[in-house]
């Protein structure tokens, strides 16, 4: 597979929030974009028993009241079970690899041939891929303003891809971002003895709804 995001530093913008609600339901981590887009992930979601599932149009207020409401946790890259960061970058991949195609060809529904033909990148939530166009330097971004104001040029595909992607604030103000380093790719224990206090509240949430079931 042609990837975009070859290691976990390209997602460092595209990346918004990470939240563990404690295997509270099946679809325990909710892995969030900059475009509003998200993986609902269980522990082990390449299993036989796993869960990896997509969708669209996350509100982060949602994030906000379970994190505030302690029904979640916010976490980093570091935080998560082995091997999920890299079915992450898979399923984002994935996603894009129709489209990098697209663009590697030069496919003028991806790629406009020149600036005046090219949609202009807003920098909103929805701008993933939006603006590309071609010159005899490479790619480029339309932004608004003069040709100078563009981004790149850049040489590849995958570049101009990732140019034209939205960021943390393209999907909400600081209120709705991240509580932690989400690039941290080591465990902080601090973020981990929080998810074992929200697991012992589940499971004594647990208890006491079997106990009430007898």
């Amino acid at each position: 597979m042609k990837k975009v995001f070859e290691s976990p530093s390209d997602m460092s913008e595209y990346l918004f929030r990470i939240v563990d609600n404690g295997g509270s339901s099946f679809d325990r981590y909710t892995v969030v974009f900059s475009d509003g887009s998200y993986l609902a992930l269980s522990g082990n979601p390449t299993s036989a028993q796993g869960f990896s599932q997509s969708g669209e149009g996350i509100d982060p207020q949602t994030l906000q009241d379970w994190v505030e409401e302690g029904k979640a946790v916010d976490l980093a890259l570091g935080d998560l079970p082995p091997g999920l960061v890299q079915h992450i970058l898979y399923r984002c991949n994935e996603g894009l690899e129709d489209f990098l195609e697209s663009v590697e060809n030069r496919d003028p529904r991806a790629v406009a041939p020149n600036r005046d033909a090219a949609e202009e990148n807003d920098g909103i939530h929805d701008s993933l891929g939006k603006g590309i166009y071609w010159t005899e330097d490479g790619y480029r971004i339309r932004l608004e303003g003069d040709p100078e104001d563009d981004r790149g040029p850049y040489e590849t595909a995958r570049e101009a891809i990732l140019g034209s992607m939205p960021d943390h604030y393209s999907m909400s103000g600081p209120e709705y971002h991240s509580t932690v380093d989400l690039m941290r790719l080591e465990p902080d224990p601090d973020v981990l003895k929080a998810v074992a206090e929200l697991e012992e509240k589940r499971d004594a949430e647990w208890e006491k709804e079997r106990g009430l079931g007898r």
